[in-house]
């Protein structure tokens, strides 16, 4: 498994800070040696939807091993208020850098 991987954003619960179009290369091996923290962007595996991914923000650790996350445009997105809690092992990584994609 390489250590980075390419994400598509496809919706808009990250605006400003990322939106749909934009890319994501994400870190696979950054929780390696550390957990998540608050504040960190991470891509996951969506508990609901199968084959799909999001990208949201840590807001908090409410136990070891289980993840709070948020969008950042909080009026648009689907996150733990939704479906709460997520554990440690649908968290893909830590996004490393983004880029905005281009209009065709």
């Amino acid at each position: 498994m390489f250590p980075l991987a390419r994400f598509r954003v496809e919706q808009r619960s990250m605006s400003p800070a990322l939106n749909p179009g934009d890319f994501v290369l994400v870190n696979r091996w950054a929780y390696r040696s550390r957990e998540p923290a608050v504040g960190d962007l991470v891509v996951f595996r969506d508990p609901e939807r199968a084959g799909r991914y999001l990208c949201k923000r840590v807001a908090d650790v409410p136990a070891a091993g289980w993840y709070v996350v948020r969008g950042d445009n909080e009026a648009v997105s689907r996150d733990s208020r939704w479906f709460g809690p997520i554990p440690r092992s649908l968290i893909v990584g830590k996004v490393w850098r983004s880029a905005r994609g281009r209009s065709r």
